[in-house]
C-alpha cells in the first residue's frame, strides 16, 4: 500500500470528525474506542484499520452510506497481512539500523504499554518521557514502544543514545548523527536537523537524557519547529519543560497474599515471571517445582523493590546459591555487592547495580548527595520534621533537596492520614548506608536518628498522656524506624537508652498487639540493666517491667507478668509515688486472678481502688472497678460483677473516656448477661463495639468481642453465626499468640459441634486445644473444662463408664477452682448426667462418679487423650 493511500484514508476520516464538530476524544467515546486509536489512525500510525472498527467510526459520525463505503473501501486498500507488516518492518530496521531490538522479552508491562500507545498515538502528545528510579526499566520499555510503534505504522523511528554525552550541547550533535546529518554548506546543527527532518513523521527515542537535562530547551525548539516529529524520552527526572507528558514507570508488581498460596499464580506474577526467565536463560535446568520454591522467589522480588534490572541480575545468582541461599545474602546489608555482572550488552553503568545508583548519585549536588546519603539511616519512610531534626538540614534547604531527588526518581513520597512521608527503595537505601559507612557519618546518623525517635516514643509516657491519641498513628507509621533505633541501642550497649525506649513503647506495643515483639525487646534490656542504683534508674526500670507484666498477660504467660509485677510493685512502694503504686497493685492483681489466686486479687484491687478514691482520682477508679467485676464473675456471682461493671462505665462517662476505652467493660457486661441466661441482651451491648473494634483494627478486643457474640448466639440456638464468631476469634488469638484464649475458643466449639452431633469436629477442637494447652499451666480450670467436655463425648459415642468419670473428675475440681459455667454448658452437663443414670443404673452411676472425682489432672488428661485418638 502506498503512503498516499494511508494519508488519504487519514485525512477522510478527519475531515469527517471535523465536520461533525467532535474532538478526537468525543468520536473515540461515540465510537467505544481509545483516544489514542482514534490519533493512530488519523495521523496514518495505523495502516491496517478493521472493518469493525471503521464501522464503529461511520456508525459514530453517522456517516451517509456513500461516505461510509468510501471510508470503508480506503481502509480495504490499506490492510495488509501481519506476515507482511512483519517483514516489512524487519527490513526497514535492518536498513535504517536506527532502533536497537533486544533480545529477550519485555514481561509485566502490558498496562503501561496500553497508556502509552494511545498517549503516543494522540495529536497533542508531542514530547512524552518516561521517568522513574535506576533499574526500573524505562529503556526496555521505550524501546518496545518504539518497536510497536514502526511495526505497527511504518513510521520512522530514530535512537538516540545519550549515555556518552555529558555536555547538554552535545545532545544536538548526537541527534544529528542518528540522523545520519551533517554540518553543510554553512548551516549550523540546529538548522541541518530542521531541514532533515522537514516533511518527516518521525518518533525520536532519546535515551538517558536526565545527565543533560539543560538541553530539553533545544528539544522543544525542534519540536515546535516540525510537528510532526515526536519524542519520546527516558530520563530519571521530567524535563519540566511546558508540552511535556511525563509518565512515571514503577517498579514490577509483586504478588498479592492471595497469591501466595497457588504455584500456578504466582508464576503469573511480573516479577517472579521475570526472575525465572531470566534464571532460566543461565541456568536451563532452573525450575520452581513447589510453592515453597514460589515463595522464595517472592521474597527475593520483595527485597528488591520489584526492580526489572536488580531481578536480573540476581537471577544471575541463582545457578552459584541456590534460592534460599540467596534470598539469606539479599537480606544483607551490604546485598548490593550481590547484584553484579550483568549481560555485557547493558551499558557499563547498568553492569551492577551499584553502578547503576551510581550514575543517578554523582549527577547530583553536594547537598543533595549529602541528604540522599542520610535518608538511609531511615528504614521505610520517614517524615519531614524528622528529617530536619535527624540531619540538622531545615526549612527551603530541606525542601529543596527532597524535590531535587523526588524528581531525580531517588526518592519516592506518599501521604499518609494528611502527613508526607518520603521513602528510598530497599536498593537504593543500601547504596546510602555504603556511602554513610564509607564517609564515617554512619555512628553519627544513627545516634541522632536514635535519640530522635526515643522522644516520640516518649511522647506516651504519662505526662504527655494528652498527645497519647495523636501519637499511636505516628508509632504505627515508624514502626520500622522505632525497631532500627532499639537495634542501634542494643548493638552499641547503650542500654539505658534501650530500657528508656522499650518502657515508653510498651503502650504502642500494647494498643497494636505487639505483644511478643514487645515482651521480648523489654526482657532483653532488662535482663542487661542489672540492679539499678539512682532512683531515675528504678523509675525507668518499673516502667519496662510494667510493659512486661502487660504484654506477658496478652500472651497468657501468667507467671512470668506476676513475677514482673511483684518486682515493679517494690520499686514503686521504694520511690513512693502512690499514683503510680495504685497502677502497679492493678496490673499486679492481672495475672494473680488469672492464676486463681482470687483472694489475693482482690485484695490487690481493693487497695489500688483505696488509693485512687484517697486521692479523687475518677478515672483511675474505672480500672479496678471493672477488673473487680471480673473477679467475681470468675467465682460465679455475675449479679455482683454486674453492679462493678456499671460503675465503672458510669465513671468512664464522667471523665469522659471514649467509647473505643469503654468497649471491653462493656463485653465484660455482655459476658454477665450471658451468664445470667440473657444472651439477647450480651449480643446488644456487645456489637456495637465489636463493630467499632473492628472499624479500628484492634485486633485482640475484636477476638475477644467476636469470642462472647461467639457463646450468647450459641445460647440463641444460632449456630451458623456462633461459629463464625468462634472461628474469627480462633483465627485472631492464634494471630497474636494467645493460646490460652486460643483454647478456651476452641472448647467452645467443640462444645458447639458436640450439641450439634457432630463429634468428629467436636473431637478435633478438642484435640487441638489440648496441644495449645501443652506446657502452660496444669492448675488452670480450662484443662479440667476439656476433661468435662470429652465427657460430653464419651456419652455421645455411648461410653457411659468413661463418661461418668470424666465429668466427675471435671466438676469436682471445677468446684474447687471456682470457673463461671454458662447456662449452655450447665444445660449440657444436666442433659448428659440424666442420660448416664438412665442408662447406668442409680447406682453404677454413683460409683463410676466417686471413682472419678479421685483421679488426679494427669490421669484425667490421660483418660481424655484415649478417648480422643
Amino acid at each position: 500500500m502506498s503512503e498516499m493511500s494511508a494519508l488519504d484514508f487519514a485525512t477522510l476520516l478527519r475531515r469527517y470528525r471535523r465536520r461533525s464538530g467532535f474532538t478526537q476524544e468525543e468520536l473515540a467515546e461515540r465510537a467505544g474506542l481509545s483516544l489514542g486509536a482514534v490519533g493512530l489512525l488519523e495521523r496514518g500510525i495505523t495502516l491496517t484499520p478493521q472493518k469493525a472498527t471503521v464501522n464503529l467510526l461511520s456508525d459514530a459520525l453517522a456517516l451517509p452510506t456513500d461516505e461510509a463505503s468510501a471510508l470503508l473501501e480506503l481502509s480495504r486498500v490499506s490492510r495488509r497481512t501481519d506476515d507482511d507488516d512483519i517483514q516489512e518492518t524487519a527490513a526497514k530496521t535492518t536498513l535504517d539500523g536506527s532502533l536497537p531490538v533486544p533480545l529477550t522479552i519485555l514481561i509485566g508491562r502490558a498496562h503501561e504499554q496500553a497508556v502509552l500507545l494511545d498517549l503516543l498515538g494522540s495529536e497533542m502528545t508531542r514530547l512524552l518521557t518516561l521517568t522513574g528510579p535506576a533499574g526500573v526499566g524505562k529503556t526496555r520499555l521505550a524501546l518496545q514502544l518504539a518497536a510497536m510503534v514502526q511495526l505497527e505504522s511504518s513510521r520512522e523511528v530514530v535512537f538516540v543514545e545519550l549515555i556518552p554525552i555529558q555536555e547538554p550541547d552535545r545532545v544536538l550533535p548526537a541527534i544529528a548523527q542518528a540522523l545520519g546529518v551533517r554540518e553543510t554548506n554553512g548551516l549550523s546543527v540546529h538548522e541541518a536537523i530542521l531541514r532533515a527532518l522537514q516533511g518527516r513523521d518521525v518518533l525520536l527515542l532519546l535515551d538517558n537524557f536526565e545527565q543533560v537535562l539543560p538541553a530539553a530547551r533545544l528539544l522543544l525548539e525542534l519540536l515546535i519547529a516540525r510537528p510532526r516529529v515526536q519524542a519520546l524520552v527516558t530520563s530519571r527526572s521530567a524535563l519540566n519543560v511546558r508540552g511535556e507528558q511525563s509518565y512515571p514507570v514503577s517498579p514490577l508488581a509483586l504478588p498479592d497474599p492471595q497469591q501466595m498460596d497457588s504455584l500456578a499464580e504466582l508464576l503469573q506474577v511480573s516479577t517472579v515471571a521475570l526472575f525465572v526467565d531470566r534464571a532460566s536463560a543461565v541456568w536451563p535446568d532452573f525450575t520452581i517445582a513447589t510453592l515453597e520454591d514460589g515463595h522464595l522467589v517472592a521474597e527475593i522480588c520483595a527485597r528488591l523493590d520489584g526492580l526489572p534490572l536488580a531481578i536480573e541480575l540476581a537471577a544471575g545468582r541463582v545457578k552459584h546459591f541456590g534460592l534460599h541461599q540467596l534470598r539469606d545474602r539479599l537480606a544483607e546489608p551490604t546485598f548490593l555487592g550481590m547484584l553484579t555482572e550483568g549481560p555485557q550488552d547493558l551499558a557499563d553503568h547498568q553492569q551492577t547495580m551499584q553502578s547503576t545508583i551510581t550514575w543517578s548519585y554523582d549527577l547530583l549536588g553536594t547537598a543533595e548527595q549529602r541528604l540522599f546519603r542520610w535518608m538511609g539511616v531511615f528504614v521505610g519512610s520517614v517524615t519531614f520534621d524528622a528529617l530536619e531534626i535527624v540531619t540538622g538540614i531545615t526549612d527551603h534547604a530541606l525542601l529543596s533537596g527532597l524535590t531535587s531527588l523526588v524528581n531525580a526518581s531517588l526518592l519516592q513520597w506518599t501521604d499518609i492520614a494528611g502527613t508526607r512521608r518520603y521513602s528510598q527503595l530497599v536498593t537504593l537505601r543500601a547504596f546510602a548506608e555504603e556511602r554513610l559507612r564509607a564517609g564515617n557519618e554512619w555512628d553519627e546518623a544513627r545516634r541522632r536518628h536514635a535519640e530522635y525517635f526515643l522522644e516520640l516514643a516518649e511522647l506516651t509516657v504519662p505526662e504527655q498522656l494528652v498527645h497519647t491519641v495523636d501519637v499511636m498513628p505516628r508509632l504505627q507509621a515508624e514502626h520500622d524506624n522505632l525497631r532500627a533505633a532499639l537495634t542501634w541501642a542494643w548493638e552499641i550497649g547503650a542500654t539505658a537508652h534501650g530500657l528508656r525506649m522499650a518502657g515508653a513503647l510498651r503502650r504502642f506495643w500494647y494498643a497494636q498487639s505487639y505483644f511478643l515483639e514487645g515482651v521480648d525487646w523489654l526482657e532483653r534490656f532488662i535482663a542487661r540493666a542489672g540492679t539499678p542504683n539512682r532512683r531515675e534508674e528504678r523509675s525507668v526500670l518499673a516502667q519496662a517491667l510494667t510493659g512486661v507484666v502487660a504484654l506477658s498477660h496478652r500472651l497468657d504467660r501468667f507467671e512470668q507478668a506476676r513475677d514482673a509485677g511483684e518486682q515493679a510493685l517494690a520499686l514503686q512502694r521504694e520511690l513512693g509515688d502512690k499514683s503510680e503504686i495504685a497502677w502497679a497493685l492493678n496490673n499486679l492483681a492481672n495475672p494473680v486472678a488469672q492464676l486463681g489466686d482470687y483472694e489475693r486479687a482482690q485484695a490487690l484491687y481493693e487497695e489500688c481502688l483505696a488509693i485512687q478514691r484517697e486521692s479523687n482520682n475518677r478515672q483511675g477508679q474505672a480500672f479496678p472497678l471493672l477488673n473487680l467485676g471480673e473477679v467475681y464473675y470468675a467465682i460465679g456471682k455475675p449479679h455482683e460483677a454486674l453492679a462493678l461493671y456499671e460503675e465503672s462505665l458510669s465513671i468512664s462517662r464522667e471523665v469522659g473516656e471514649s467509647e473505643w476505652a469503654r468497649g471491653l467493660t462493656w463485653n465484660s457486661v455482655g459476658e454477665a448477661y450471658i451468664a445470667l441466661d440473657e444472651p439477647a441482651r450480651a449480643i446488644k451491648v456487645i456489637e456495637p463495639n465489636y463493630q467499632l473494634f473492628t472499624q479500628e483494627h484492634d485486633i485482640y478486643c475484636v477476638a475477644i468481642c467476636s469470642f462472647t457474640l461467639g457463646r450468647a448466639h450459641w445460647r440463641l440456638g444460632e449456630g451458623a453465626a456462633a461459629q463464625a464468631h468462634f472461628d474469627e476469634a480462633e483465627h485472631l488469638f492464634r494471630k497474636l499468640g494467645s493460646l490460652h484464649l486460643t483454647a478456651r475458643v476452641l472448647y467452645f466449639r467443640a462444645s458447639l459441634a458436640a450439641n450439634q452431633g457432630d463429634i468428629a469436629v467436636a473431637r478435633h477442637n478438642l484435640t487441638q486445644a489440648l496441644e495449645d494447652m501443652s506446657g502452660q499451666s496444669r492448675e488452670r480450670a480450662d484443662l479440667w473444662r476439656l476433661v468435662e467436655r470429652a465427657g460430653t463425648l464419651a456419652c455421645r459415642q455411648q461410653m457411659p463408664e468413661q463418661a461418668a468419670r470424666l465429668y466427675a473428675a471435671a466438676m469436682a475440681r471445677r468446684e474447687v477452682i471456682p470457673s463461671p459455667l454458662e447456662p449452655a454448658e450447665r444445660d449440657m452437663r444436666a442433659h448428659d448426667l440424666d442420660w448416664l443414670r438412665a442408662t447406668m443404673g442409680e447406682v453404677a452411676f454413683t460409683s463410676a462418679i466417686a471413682a472419678g472425682e479421685t483421679l488426679s489432672l494427669d490421669n484425667a488428661i490421660l483418660l481424655l487423650r484415649q478417648l480422643l485418638q
